[in-house]
């Protein structure tokens, strides 16, 4: 976003992350949705699978239950959002103003 859009971007893009890492959580979950406490697993299946930073750690990458990602789900998840990521900075670059201070010329 720093790229594309600058600086301010940025840093709403990063603070966005921030918020929806927070604010995935299974109690959440369960007071939008309205769920039963029997029902309570989905909404921890659920987090499991959407949370950046369940997937990214590894001690809250699973709760117990088996729907949740394995740990080759994630390398294989992080890998296409990192290849994709890359090729929209590519992208960017191309259309990028660089602007170089200093050096003799």
């Amino acid at each position: 976003m720093n790229i594309k859009r600058g600086k301010s971007a940025g840093i709403a893009a990063a603070f966005a992350f921030s918020l929806f890492g927070f604010l995935l959580n299974p109690q959440l979950f369960k007071q939008i949705f309205e769920l039963p406490d029997e029902l309570l697993y989905k909404a921890n299946v659920a987090v499991g699978w959407l949370s950046p930073l369940n997937q990214a750690t590894y001690h809250m990458h699973n709760f117990g239950y088996d729907l949740l990602p394995r740990l080759w789900q994630t390398y294989v998840i992080f890998g296409v959002a990192i290849v994709l990521l890359f090729v929209l900075t590519l992208r960017a670059l191309r259309k990028y103003n660089f602007h170089f201070l200093g050096g003799d010329q």
